[in-house]
């Protein structure tokens, strides 16, 4: 892969930046992570963005993937539930990086599995389960870098109010924005 093509310039400022790690996911979607300056960590802190093969680099929003999750609940709402709960306990076990090099060679451990595990859904929403697992991954070990944030927690739990007939569509993309 072309690292010149996942190359970031932000807004008002004369520099690029190259990821510190990618992977390559299915449908040769690429999903790297990017030098952060937030939180009780910046040095730890990362930024997420994907490529999708011919389309520009995004930095996914999280109502971008819970659009996702929304549109895969209506092909198959258990299973969504599913990979839901299986993604809180993902959440719930993962650990923030200790050091840069830890983050910089960091090897997703979860997205082979749930793409295999949630097939069945994977061809239906906007993202495959790869790049959707990849993404959540990472989104928690980055909330935990911040002793006592809790929002991506919460959209996850909202995603599962959701699949049990709890929560309706609106509540949960009215949150998501809000976020």
């Amino acid at each position: 892969m072309d690292t010149k093509k996942l190359q970031y310039k932000p807004k008002g400022q004369d520099v690029y930046y190259s990821p510190l790690k990618y992977w390559v996911m299915e449908g040769n979607t690429v999903v790297g992570i990017y030098q952060g300056n937030r939180g009780e960590n910046p040095d730890l802190d990362f930024i997420v963005k994907y490529k999708e093969e011919g389309k520009r680099l995004r930095t996914p929003s999280h109502t971008h993937w819970i659009v996702d999750l929304l549109v895969k609940s209506e092909k198959n709402k258990g299973m969504v539930r599913d990979f839901v709960v299986d993604m809180i306990e993902i959440y719930n076990q993962v650990q923030p990086f200790q050091t840069t090099q830890q983050r910089d060679e960091y090897e997703l451990i979860y997205p082979k599995l749930m793409s295999e595990k949630y097939q069945e859904i994977n061809d239906s929403g906007y993202y495959k389960i790869d790049t959707l697992t990849t993404l959540i991954e990472l989104f928690s070990m980055c909330e935990k870098q911040t002793t006592g944030a809790f929002m991506f927690l919460n959209l996850l739990k909202l995603i599962q109010g959701y699949t049990e007939g709890e929560k309706d569509f609106y509540q949960i993309v009215g949150y998501s924005k809000r976020v």
